[in-house]
């Protein structure tokens, strides 16, 4: 087989089994994984992102993994611009790219570029912040959803940094954040690609939520979260809008019953799920299949032929 030329992309929505199938296909074709996962770059966000272990990674190099401390911010302009550099450069060793993860927006990012918004305004940026900490990040999501419903749908509840970005970029501007997305897109990726979306029924993949969450997250979570505060890292912390971890500090500080912080990491996982299903149901040349199906990784490895003709 001749050396690749582009980029193979594994997407789809938490739970389908994304990791482990980039793992098996990057074996078959000599790949590296580029994660595509907004909180898998923090160091010491593990547990709660089912951030594949070294043992799970079988020798394949994972690039953007653990790469930036907690309270750092990580935007989907920096990760297309690290994860264009990095497929970049495994293709000029003949190597396999593997862009793997859920983030819908970073996927976006990569390929079709990504609007390069207004200068931050500190000022701005401060009193938002006041905000946050008064009445807490999901309440500036809502406000995105109020000015902008289609941005307001990328952000997850407690993912207040985004939220303090678009309604930045909208009261600089006067503008919605999705229209200047589409009308003054960034640098793109050039290449060829192919883009291979996991899918599963609605109530096998709620199941797999569930079980995940009891027989891995749940046990190891409380403690990660005990470690990262011990180290210093506030509950505001970029980092910490990961899915759970704000809610298991309420746990900790004794704010959250114990069967009520189970009922609501699941419920948001699963409403993070289907807003994952919606948005890659609407990016445009995805093959999809099932997660489950027998011969899955023949069937991927068929599909990215066309990277190395």
């Amino acid at each position: 087989m001749s050396a690749p030329r582009g980029v193979l992309a594994v997407v789809g929505p938490t739970a389908t089994g994304k990791s482990a199938l980039a793992v098996e296909v990057a074996l078959r074709l000599d790949g590296e994984i580029i994660s595509a996962d907004a909180f898998t770059a923090y160091r010491g966000i593990d547990a709660g992102t089912a951030k594949p272990t070294v043992e799970e990674r079988r020798g394949v190099p994972h690039h953007l993994v653990d790469l930036k401390d907690p309270v750092e911010p990580f935007s989907a302009g920096e990760f297309a611009r690290l994860a264009r550099a990095a497929s970049r450069e495994i293709l000029s060793r003949g190597k396999l790219p593997i862009l793997c993860g859920g983030t819908g927006f970073y996927v976006r990012a990569f390929f079709e570029g990504l609007f390069v918004g207004p200068p931050r305004d500190e000022t701005l940026r401060a009193a938002l912040r006041s905000v946050q900490d008064r009445h807490g990040a999901a309440w500036l999501v809502r406000a995105v959803g109020l000015i902008d419903p289609e941005s307001g749908a990328r952000i997850s509840q407690g993912d207040g940094a985004r939220a303090i970005r678009y309604l930045e970029i909208a009261f600089s501007t006067g503008r919605r954040p999705s229209e200047l997305f589409r009308e003054r897109p960034g640098e793109r990726w050039d290449g060829p690609s192919v883009k291979v979306a996991l899918t599963l029924p609605r109530a096998v993949l709620y199941g797999r939520i569930e079980r995940r969450f009891r027989e891995s997250i749940m046990t190891r979570l409380p403690d990660e979260v005990r470690r990262l505060l011990e180290a210093g890292v506030p509950p505001t912390a970029p980092a910490m809008a990961a899915i759970g971890y704000r809610e298991t500090v309420e746990l900790l500080e004794g704010r959250m019953p114990a069967a009520n912080w189970v009922e609501t990491v699941i419920r948001q996982t699963r409403r993070y799920a289907k807003r994952q299903e919606t948005w890659f149901r609407s990016e445009p040349d995805l093959h999809s299949f099932r997660a489950d199906a027998p011969g899955l990784v023949d069937e991927v490895v068929n599909a990215s032929i066309p990277l190395f003709s």
